[in-house]
């Protein structure tokens, strides 16, 4: 497999050879976070506000910044983690950031 044209100059610099499988795991790949967490987010760098979108649970949201439901339940004051709205900030201290 060849690596992707934008990240090849890294990897060469970096004197890395990566495949596409390993460069989407670095890259954040492809996964349920992906299904279930397509809303946008600001990087206010310790932390970040992620906009809520139609078809977001928490759960995704949770896998996809590498948090639990329940830390994004006390962070944003959230009773219901089963009830959470279109457009609905959420405040997130994430682990990684896909």
């Amino acid at each position: 497999m060849e690596l992707k044209d934008n990240n090849k100059e890294y990897a060469e610099a970096a004197d890395v050879i990566l495949t596409d499988d390993e460069m989407d795991d670095v890259a954040g790949g492809y996964g349920n976070w992906q299904q279930t967490a397509k809303g946008s987010y600001v990087n206010y760098g310790q932390y970040i506000v992620y906009t809520v979108v139609g078809g977001d649970e928490l759960s995704g949201i949770a896998i996809r910044f590498g948090v639990t439901v329940q830390q994004i339940c006390q962070w944003n004051n959230i009773k219901n983690p089963d009830l959470i709205y279109i457009n609905q900030k959420l405040t997130i201290y994430p682990t990684i950031l896909r």
